[in-house]
Order: structure tokens, then C-alpha cells, then sequence
């Protein structure tokens, strides 16, 4: 994954997530919706990681954060403000989906 965007585990992610804004995605690796979501976030990461924190979540790896979030299907990402959930959006969809949602919650 790009450089852009920060892998979370279980040991560090409420120390991450617990404040200011995020965007996390859950993935599974060679799942082919993941593979291509992973895309669409390296683009958006690029672009937005000045303005929010974009952090990776192998649901593999890490059952346990995907479970405190309530994640059910995958691939999928949840938008954070100070550790609260304030969006969640299951399965690959186009970019402006999720950049909408990153203004208005940077607007926020």
C-alpha cells in the first residue's frame, strides 16, 4: 500500500484512532473488493492525507479492531472523529463517494 496510508494492529489502533479525524479501511488481503478499493484509497490518500489520517486495517491480522468497529462485511471504511464513528460505507464504490465525506467531515 502507498505510502500515504498507515497500517494499524491491534496493539497501537486506539492510541490512533482515538483522536482527530480518520479514515480507516478494512480489508483482507487477496480479496479482490479490497484489491480494488486499495486504489481508490492510495488515490485519495495522496491527495487528503494532509487534511485527515488514512489507516489500513488487515481484518486478518486484526479481528479485533474490525469487530470493536462492528465491521461485517469487506471491504469497508469507516470515517472517525476523535475515536466516534461518524460514517461507515461497506464494499468498493467510486472515489467521490468518499471524498465527499472526508469534506464534510473536515468541514465538520
Amino acid at each position: 500500500m502507498d505510502d500515504y496510508i498507515i497500517h494499524i494492529d491491534s496493539y497501537d489502533f486506539e492510541e490512533k484512532l482515538e483522536r482527530g479525524t480518520a479514515l480507516v479501511f478494512f480489508y483482507e488481503y487477496m480479496d479482490t473488493k479490497s484489491m480494488a478499493l486499495e486504489t481508490v484509497m492510495e488515490e485519495i490518500a495522496e491527495n487528503y492525507s494532509e487534511r485527515i489520517n488514512i489507516y489500513a486495517v488487515d481484518i486478518e491480522q486484526s479481528p479485533d479492531i474490525a469487530i470493536h468497529y462492528g465491521v461485517e462485511n469487506i471491504p469497508c471504511v469507516i470515517f472517525l472523529k476523535n475515536g466516534d464513528t461518524v460514517e461507515q460505507i461497506d464494499g468498493a464504490n467510486p472515489p467521490d463517494i468518499y471524498t465527499d465525506i472526508i469534506e464534510e467531515v473536515i468541514d465538520e
